[in-house]
């Protein structure tokens, strides 16, 4: 009788993990040299998520984000996830580094989806460094396809891996 609960627990516990929020992330990457000098991330969220989150996000129901929704969304959504690393870890030689404090947040309405875009202000070698996109919770899926990536003077590599109760994206330059 125990085996049935614990099976049952275990069941319900996985038909709960899933993702709430689809984001398609949209790097472009700026190199000089063997130097990635600028990083500028934007996520695309899904539409059921942006049509939730444009009735909260736009107060005057103009149909965009002015300065004072963008201020508010920065201060109450934003900031919150650099407990989860915004998603995304940058390793640099199989060591995952501290993530600098996004710089220039900026959200937008683009085609009914909300969109967020920042930039990372540190320069990394090309050689040698990873980004991943993930969320371990599994409540936000992050999506990163190769035709999502902007890079000058290099290819970027995006591979997946499955990691059982997530997934996850890298991208690498070559």
């Amino acid at each position: 009788m125990k085996k049935v609960f614990v099976y049952l627990f275990l069941f319900i516990s996985f038909i709960q993990a899933h993702p709430h929020t689809f984001i398609d992330v949209y790097p472009t990457l700026h190199v000089e040299g063997s130097k990635i000098v600028k990083i500028h991330i934007k996520w695309k969220m899904d539409d059921m998520s942006s049509a939730m989150l444009i009735m909260e996000f736009d107060t005057n129901s103009d149909g965009k984000i002015d300065e004072k929704e963008n201020d508010y969304i920065y201060k109450n959504y934003f900031v919150s996830l650099s407990k989860y690393h915004f998603y995304m870890d940058i390793i640099v030689k199989n060591e995952i580094v501290t993530l600098p404090n996004p710089k220039n947040f900026k959200a937008s309405i683009e085609e009914n989806r909300v969109c967020y875009s920042f930039d990372i202000d540190k320069k990394y070698e090309v050689k040698g460094t990873k980004f991943d996109f993930y969320d371990k919770d599994f409540f936000v899926a992050m999506i990163l396809k190769k035709e999502f990536v902007k890079v000058n003077n290099k290819v970027a590599k995006i591979t997946g891996e499955d990691k059982d109760f997530y997934y996850m994206y890298r991208m690498e330059l070559r």
